[in-house]
Parts: C-alpha cells; structure tokens; sequence
C-alpha cells in the first residue's frame, strides 16, 4: 500500500507541475498579448496623427491661397490698366480654382477622420 500512495502523491505532483507550466504560459500569453496591443495602439495613434496633420496642413494652404486670391482681386484693377481683362479674369480664376480645390481636399480628409472616429466609437445595436 505504500507504494501505490508514493505513487498518487507524485502523480499529484506531477499535476501541480503542469499547472504551473499552464498558469506560466497562461500569463506569458498575456504579456505577449498586452505588448501586441500596445504596438497596435500606438501604431493607430501614429496613423491618426499623420492624417490629421495632412488636414489640417492642407487648410492651411488653402487659407494661404485664398489669401493670395484676395491679394490679386484687390490688384486687378491696376492689372487691368496694362492687360487685357480675360488674361487678368483668367489669372483670377486659377487662383481661386486652385485655393478651392486645395480646400476640398483638406475638408475631405478631416471629414474622412472624423468618420473614421465616430463609426469605431459606435456600439452595434443589440436587440
């Protein structure tokens, strides 16, 4: 009888060893795991950043352009004097047009950034 208790008492033990493996896998898994979000966060942060940076230089621009088209709105009537009215009309035009398609493109990639923000905070509907 006392080797068939030896032997349940290392089988036991033996049990106890696996389990810590386990738990030890168990919590390095977790760590692996925690460190990989964390990359992913920060990755998705980085990402934000560039993109709200690319808007908000790009409405920066487009407020320079505008400028530059009032600039040229207020020089065209002495423009006028040594120019044909299309060529100055036509400089206008291509100020302007280019100041407004600058400003598109900064309003489309904010608008794409906030649509980004509000679908990922949104919980799915539950009914």
């Amino acid at each position: 009888m006392s080797e068939l208790g030896g032997e349940t008492r290392q089988g036991e033990r033996g049990v106890a060893d696996n389990a810590a493996e386990a738990v030890a896998a168990v919590v390095d898994d977790v760590g692996r795991l925690a460190r990989a979000e964390l990359r992913l966060a920060a990755t998705e942060a980085r990402a934000w950043l560039v993109r709200i940076g690319l808007g908000l230089v790009l409405l920066w621009l487009s407020l320079l352009l505008v400028q530059v088209f009032v600039c040229l709105l207020a020089l065209s009537p002495v423009l006028l004097v040594g120019h044909p009215w299309p060529s100055v009309a036509l400089m206008l035009l291509l100020s302007m047009s280019i100041a407004v398609a600058v400003a598109i493109f900064a309003v489309r990639e904010l608008r794409r950034l906030k649509d980004k923000d509000v679908g990922h905070d949104r919980e799915p509907d539950r009914h």
